[in-house]
């Protein structure tokens, strides 16, 4: 092994390690937006696949995306509306369907999540020096790049 090769897979060791570092120090902030609401996994993921759908998407739908069943999907559906976090619309076409929508109040809660999530990332990096900060602007650069090259099929 060549003395770049060595020092490449010791880099990248180093790196992983300081990543899962970084995790487990960072765990307790992250998680708690989280453990501050009133809400379960399941209905979390509802609440977030909602917000994120372009449309109003229908309780079946939402049970395939989940692999739960109607009766599953329609208690979650039930807590959310009473939380305040979706309402359900009548189908322009199918007078006989109701069509699941985000509120204003779900969008925030989804919204305030990843916020917290993008502050937590920002917090640390403030306190950090100059020097360091263009060191790993340039490193995150380099890892989108190569992202982007790896997605791209014509590279």
């Amino acid at each position: 092994m060549t003395d770049q090769a060595g020092e490449r897979e010791r880099l990248l060791q180093e790196i992983v390690e300081v990543r899962n570092t970084f995790e487990t120090s960072s765990l307790r902030a992250f998680l708690e937006p989280l453990l501050t609401l009133d809400l379960t996994i399941q209905q979390l993921r509802v609440l977030a696949i909602l917000v994120a759908e372009v449309g109003a998407t229908t309780g079946q739908s939402l049970s395939r995306m989940l692999g739960v069943s109607l009766a599953t999907v329609s208690g979650i559906v039930d807590r959310l509306e009473a939380h305040g976090m979706l309402e359900r619309v009548l189908d322009h076409e199918d007078q006989r369907v109701r069509r699941l929508l985000a509120t204003t109040l779900g969008r925030k809660t989804v919204q305030h999540l990843l916020m917290a999530q993008s502050q937590l990332n920002v917090a640390p990096l403030e306190l950090l020096d100059i020097e360091d900060l263009r060191a790993l602007a340039q490193g995150l650069k380099a890892v989108v790049r190569v992202n982007a090259d790896l997605a791209d099929p014509t590279v």
